[in-house]
């Protein structure tokens, strides 16, 4: 069961009673900070109080205030507006992830958000929630991953949160996810992500870089390439509608150090993902954008190689202990896994599960 919370409606009965908060105030003989509080469900009044508050609005005490045993009080990861939202809890805190309307991974939705916290009732068990590994990336295979982890059973869990690395990257500095998946570095850079790592990420902790997949990101144009586009080069052509990422982004970082010192291009649309891209692309809303192969494949769309990169996880060293992050990280090497990851074309796992420890 989740934190007990006390839901207070007297806002409600007060404004349809046509009153101030001072003029309520000043009938129970309370200050209107203290009413506020109450209002706002961040102070819980005496007996004595919720009394004359039901007096003074003329209702049943009942009516005021409703105990709820479901909710949980988060930490939200960023402004969830469609209020559906993954539940997992990272450190001791409970952390509330924006998720689609029609994700069906998103497990909690937001009642309310009051002084900074988010209460949240859970959609699914809440200490299988609790026990959940949280997973950042923008590699469509880390839902392959994440989906892998829950199929044994009653074991523990895995969810996949579509990020990119920098956000990623961001989210793991500030507790806020177990993994992050990054790929800022090409596949020839001594280290992998080791420098990333020590240049982003707390250094009082040690931390683990496993390799996921090496991938070819490139431009992604329309079947048969017909704009006859041939390099980053022809990207400052007049007319060119170009579908961009966002600025911490893995492509995007790539776009502006093999277009260095020129300009980037201004693009027409900024795309959440990899699969976003090709998207665009396909519907014809954007003429080329940067993205791996496996989306391009997968869209059916055309693909010009710019770079070979390595896709890594990193997590904190005292999170290998978690079972949800050790099944996680275990999965990589599973049969079952690999063989179905083969099917997806762009991808390349034979060094998948290597580990490498940084100390920050």
């Amino acid at each position: 069961m989740g934190d007990e919370a006390l839901r207070s409606q007297v806002r409600g009965r007060r404004e349809a009673a046509q009153l101030t908060q001072q003029a309520l105030a000043d009938r129970i003989g309370l200050s209107r900070q203290g009413l506020s509080a109450i209002e706002a469900g961040r102070s819980v009044p005496s007996t004595s109080v919720a009394l004359r508050l039901a007096q003074a609005l003329g209702c049943p005490v009942e009516a005021l205030f409703q105990l709820d045993h479901e909710l949980v009080p988060a930490t939200l990861a960023a402004p969830a507006p469609g209020q559906r939202v993954a539940l997992g809890r990272v450190d001791g805190r409970w952390i509330a992830h924006p998720q689609p309307s029609a994700d069906r991974g998103a497990a909690a939705v937001v009642q309310r958000v009051e002084g900074g916290v988010a209460w949240v009732r859970p959609l699914a068990d809440v200490e299988a929630l609790a026990s959940q590994a949280l997973v950042a990336g923008c590699a469509p295979l880390l839902g392959l991953l994440a989906d892998h982890v829950g199929r044994r059973g009653r074991g523990p869990r895995a969810t996949w949160l579509a990020a990119d690395s920098g956000r990623a990257l961001q989210m793991l500095a500030e507790g806020l996810v177990h993994v992050a998946g990054l790929h800022l570095v090409g596949s020839d850079v001594p280290g992998g992500h080791r420098d990333v790592v020590k240049a982003h990420l707390p250094a009082s902790n040690r931390w683990e870089v496993l390799h996921l997949t090496r991938w070819q990101q490139g431009l992604v144009v329309a079947p048969g390439n017909p704009l006859g586009l041939r390099g980053v080069g022809d990207l400052a052509r007049a007319g060119l509608r170009v579908v961009g990422r966002a600025e911490g982004s893995g492509a995007q970082r790539l776009l502006q150090r093999l277009l260095a010192p020129a300009p980037v291009p201004t693009p027409v649309a900024i795309a959440g993902g990899h699969d976003e891209v090709a998207r665009m692309v396909r519907w014809g809303v954007a003429d080329v954008g940067v993205a791996i192969e496996a989306a391009a494949l997968a869209h059916g769309l055309h693909f010009l190689a710019l770079a070979e990169e390595r896709f890594d996880l990193v997590v904190r060293r005292d999170q290998l202990g978690r079972a949800a992050v050790e099944e996680l990280l275990a999965t990589l090497g599973h049969a079952s896994f690999r063989a179905e990851a083969r099917h997806l074309p762009g991808y390349d796992l034979r060094e998948a599960g290597h580990a490498t420890t940084v100390h920050t």
